[in-house]
């Protein structure tokens, strides 16, 4: 198809288009040459500091178990499952809610015995004596830094309601995000001290804050305690409550913040 336009124009929409070009090149230069120039460090001093906050555990969570011995699998899940639901029974009563209970694990496996070995006759062939099972179950109680008296009443009424394992109690803090962030505030504060200190020494003064960042901390994990060896697991007699102490735990925070400096 023939050029329709006149050839003085088509060279004059060229010129016109060479030179936008050669304009938008020149401007995103000089945009860049701004950013580069925006973003040149200002003299800056960085320093750590730390924060910490003390609180009382508030959540017990406690491993229960029942063990039963039967000759049949039949017999001995009737007998785990009866005694378990006992303890459950107990459990709430103490005014435990539903969703703080949990059933951990359910095992059910033979026991074995082996023939006399007679020196010389080889190995006993292994038979099925009886059969085996436990069930572990957790359960939470809230509001130990109040009182420990349900904590105690569960640890004492389960084992004489059935319970003949006790695998220990965990204290820790239910909702220590706020208690966090009270530990990162104060590490931000003594970082803030500590840079005032050295500007101050070098002459310079302090300006705004440039950047943080958090180097290490959180709050620690549920903390084992260790019951008393005197409470009895099953047997005729009564078992004796432990004297629960819940202690306090420490929430560190160590927060690395970079200051301006004039």
């Amino acid at each position: 198809m023939e050029n329709i336009l006149p050839k003085w124009l088509v060279n004059g929409l060229g010129g016109l288009l060479i030179v936008f070009v050669a304009l938008l090149v020149v401007q995103q230069v000089y945009n860049f040459n701004q950013v580069v120039k925006n973003q040149k460090p200002a003299n800056t001093i960085s320093v750590t500091g730390e924060g910490k906050v003390t609180a009382v555990p508030d959540l017990a969570t406690v491993s229960l178990g029942v063990m039963s011995q039967a000759a049949t699998a039949t017999d001995v899940k009737n007998q785990n499952d009866k005694k378990v639901n006992q303890v459950i029974a107990y459990i709430k009563q103490q005014g435990i809610a539903d969703k703080d209970i949990q059933t951990q694990q359910l095992n059910l496996y033979p026991q074995q015995s082996y023939g006399v070995i007679v020196p010389g006759g080889g190995g006993g062939v292994p038979t099925i004596s009886g059969y085996q099972a436990n069930q572990t179950v957790t359960v939470k109680v809230h509001g130990v830094d109040k009182s420990q008296d349900v904590l105690n009443k569960i640890l004492d009424g389960a084992v004489n309601n059935g319970a003949n394992e006790v695998d220990g109690v965990n204290l820790s803090i239910e909702n220590p995000d706020a208690l966090q962030q009270q530990a990162q505030t104060l590490a931000i504060a003594s970082a803030k001290t500590k840079a005032q200190a050295l500007a101050q020494a070098a002459g310079l003064t302090l300006g705004k804050v440039t950047s943080v960042s958090e180097n290490s901390g959180g709050y620690p994990g549920p903390v084992p305690y260790a019951l008393n060896s005197a409470m009895s697991l099953g047997g005729a007699a009564k078992s004796v409550a432990p004297d629960i102490q819940t202690g306090s735990q420490e929430i560190d925070e160590t927060m690395s913040v970079t200051f301006e400096v004039k």
